[in-house]
């Protein structure tokens, strides 16, 4: 594949209140088309931006990508470590579904060279296209969704940004592992959606929750390969700039903290930011936002190394073997003595093609077993494959 035909350069410069050249991250960036050698393997962080708005409300967000390098050129750039490539915007196509299947076929590629992805939309049914390249690079894949409201069934029939879920379900029936929608807000949200997905024991968690417990939050996040963020999740105050603004919402601190919990997660293939509507956002609050919020992706994606994910053989890894009220099922915890994460393995099953799961999990989940009980995120666990 040569990017150069996918992509036209980005014309975006550090906004002028931004650090200089060689303390930002535009002095640490390579930037297709700038740069003299751009190389993509294992260890390159890379982003890119897609403009697509045809089927939505929000024609603002074509521009946002732009709008948010201007800010994060300018951020520092002593958090990057590893190579960040920034390959510019998907060229316009004839069609929405012509924009889904080169952003499918783009990710596809640069997973496919072990590259971790930054989206900046567009709109956010744009993540279906990205859980589609994922599938191809990973078996029973786990998103994460952070937004409002579930875009769920709020259509005629045709696809959009709020139903791009129902797609999801839909192809992913075999495929998907876990669907988790983080920060809703109960009174945007039809209690048949909520239902829909308990059933398949997904993991939904509304706003004062997340707030209260991001710690209980981390694990799902560490497990995601995919993490879709709406722009309107935050509240009105902190960032104006999408269609619906709310009174309510996470503050920037919230949302710049699972950004990075998010980047440290060894699992991540891509982060996707969507729906920040530019023609709302005169002053540019929400585009620097977003910016932070990128920021923090890219800090904690170059702090992987130091939270080393779940492995058997590691040296630091000591597991704990509980006594279940379950019959013939036994408790199983593991601990990174170094960084006190923590992810219980669960049995095998014919789902599970007769090999066990490790799942994250919380230090709350294990002092519960301990105690005679069995978790609500082991139980949904559970529920999915036995």
């Amino acid at each position: 594949m040569n990017l150069s035909d996918y992509f036209d350069p980005s014309e975006a410069l550090p906004n002028p209140m931004g650090l200089g050249k060689n303390a930002s991250v535009y002095g640490r960036v390579q930037i297709l088309g700038i740069s003299s050698k751009v190389t993509i393997d294992e260890t390159s962080l890379v982003i890119f931006g897609v403009t697509e708005t045809r089927n939505s409300n929000n024609p603002g967000a074509a521009q946002s990508a732009d709008a948010v390098r201007s800010f994060l050129y300018g951020l520092s750039g002593s958090t990057v470590k590893q190579p960040l490539v920034d390959l510019g915007n998907l060229k316009q196509t004839g069609s929405p579904a012509d924009t889904y299947m080169a952003t499918r076929d783009v990710l596809e590629y640069l997973m496919g060279k072990g590259a971790t992805c930054v989206v900046i939309g567009g709109t956010q049914e744009i993540t279906w296209p990205l859980y589609l390249a994922v599938t191809q690079n990973v078996q029973q894949p786990n998103v994460s969704i952070i937004d409002y409201t579930i875009d769920m069934g709020n259509n005629d029939g045709d696809f959009s940004s709020s139903c791009y879920i129902d797609r999801i379900l839909a192809d992913g029936k075999d495929q998907l592992f876990s669907l988790n929608v983080l920060g809703y807000q109960g009174y945007l949200v039809d209690n048949h959606h909520i239902d829909t997905l308990s059933a398949r024991n997904f993991d939904l968690m509304r706003l004062g929750y997340v707030r209260g417990a991001m710690s209980e939050v981390e694990p799902l996040l560490r497990d995601s390969h995919i993490i879709s963020l709406d722009m309107g999740c935050i509240k009105q105050s902190d960032s104006p700039g999408v269609v619906y603004p709310s009174p309510n919402g996470f503050y920037s601190e919230e949302i710049c903290q699972l950004a990075r919990y998010s980047g440290v997660s060894s699992n991540a293939k891509v982060f996707g930011l969507f729906e920040l509507n530019t023609l709302s956002d005169p002053h540019g609050l929400s585009s620097s936002l977003a910016a932070h919020i990128v920021w923090h992706f890219i800090d904690g994606y170059n702090a992987r190394h130091k939270y080393p994910s779940y492995s058997s053989s590691a040296p630091s890894i000591k597991r704990f073997y509980i006594k279940s009220p379950i019959p013939n099922v036994e408790l199983v915890f593991l601990q990174n003595t170094i960084t006190d994460a923590w992810w219980f393995e669960l049995p095998q099953t014919a789902k599970t093609n007769g090999k066990s799961i490790v799942v994250a999990c919380s230090r709350a989940d294990y002092e519960k077993a301990s105690k005679g009980d069995v978790s609500d995120r082991w139980m949904r666990i559970w529920n999915r494959i036995r």
